[in-house]
């Protein structure tokens, strides 16, 4: 997932499946302009990708300055589809068109105000603020910054720029609507998105799975604690705060110091890059195996739904143990290089030695 860019701050996540109604009513918009995008918008206020969803982190620098691009040009863009819950409207597609745009509107690419609330404080990588910045760069060759078109609104057309300032305010994205049922939508979901950019296997599973503590102990650790709380729901609050806790102690193990390729020093860390397929699909394959004290691991769907939250504090507890007994500085770890005792296959999977018969 090399050379993609981390929007995923621009629209927050909810749990739709709370939600026992659509909003019944007949009168929806139909059209989407960039004005409700702006910081002050309601409907902003009201948009939500379900908590399921894929990371938005799909699309290339390049992508980005064309779409925002096509938007200015007035080129055919695919409808938005969204499903009207009682309390918010979710985006069931355009998250990545509508992410593009506000992070066009905010000068926010994955490294500025925005993108650093959202993480609550945890720092953003360094391969995210390095795309962000070639994003932003690309895209001022190629549009120009808004602010910049924004003060060109009433001035007359005598160039490119002064001509997609008169269509800026003026062009709105066509929009579609799923009505039914919460379990309507995320067929819909589905469906819709096995077109275009599927899905690959790693996010079904976990989609299909996100209520199981190896699902949400995976994305727990992934961004150590921060970005979208998949853990709020559970029941048990003492077992909210111990999975963020040990969420970013198992993070901090696996994926520091940040590595970036071509790898010019030893010092690399044990889970590799932070690429959020690469490193899901490892997290689950590593949590399966780590946190199970069985001969035969059980797999992701042969757990029940965690509500309390008690059954991720055991997965998360159980796999940093196994992490300690490897790395770390730790009394007990064996405190070997990465490339000693890991290696990971190209089927993503991850082999330990045998440390148990080590002295």
């Amino acid at each position: 997932m090399a050379n993609r860019v981390n929007l995923d701050a621009m629209i927050p996540r909810e749990d739709f499946a709370i939600e026992e109604n659509q909003n019944t009513t007949e009168d929806h918009i139909t059209e989407f302009p960039i004005t409700y995008l702006a910081p002050d918008s309601s409907i902003l206020k009201l948009l939500r990708k379900p908590d399921f969803q894929r990371e938005t982190n799909h699309w290339t620098p390049l992508q980005i300055a064309s779409f925002i691009a096509s938007f200015l040009d007035n080129e055919v863009i695919p409808s938005l589809i969204f499903w009207d819950s009682a309390s918010y409207i979710f985006v069931l597609d355009g998250g990545h068109r509508l992410s593009a745009l506000r992070s066009w509107m905010e000068d926010d690419y994955g490294d500025k105000t925005i993108s650093a609330d959202f993480y609550e404080g945890q720092d953003i990588s360094e391969e995210q603020k390095r795309m962000a910045k070639k994003t932003r760069a690309l895209v001022e060759e190629k549009v120009g910054r808004f602010s910049d078109l924004k003060k060109l609104v009433d001035s007359p057309v005598t160039d490119l720029a002064s001509k997609r300032a008169k269509i800026l305010f003026k062009r709105k994205l066509l929009l579609q609507w799923v009505k039914g049922s919460p379990d309507v939508a995320e067929s819909s979901f589905y469906k819709i998105n096995s077109l275009g950019a599927p899905l690959d296997d790693t996010e079904r599973m976990l989609i299909e799975n996100r209520r199981k503590p190896i699902a949400i102990a995976a994305r727990v650790i992934l961004r150590g604690g921060s970005g979208h709380k998949y853990w709020s729901a559970f029941t048990d609050e003492a077992a909210r705060s111990m999975s963020v806790e040990l969420g970013k102690e198992l993070h901090d193990l696996l994926f520091e110091p940040e590595s970036l390729e071509p790898f010019k020093t030893m010092d690399v860390p044990l889970g590799g890059s932070l690429s959020p397929i690469d490193a899901l699909a490892l997290l689950v394959d590593f949590l399966t195996i780590a946190s199970s004290r069985e001969v035969v691991p059980k797999l992701i769907d042969k757990y029940d739904d965690d509500p309390s939250g008690e059954e991720t504090v055991v997965v998360l507890r159980n796999s940093l143990e196994v992490v300690n007994r490897v790395t770390g500085n730790n009394q007990g770890s064996l405190g070997l290089h990465t490339a000693v005792y890991s290696t990971m296959t190209k089927a993503n999977t991850v082999s330990f030695c045998s440390w148990e018969s080590l002295p």
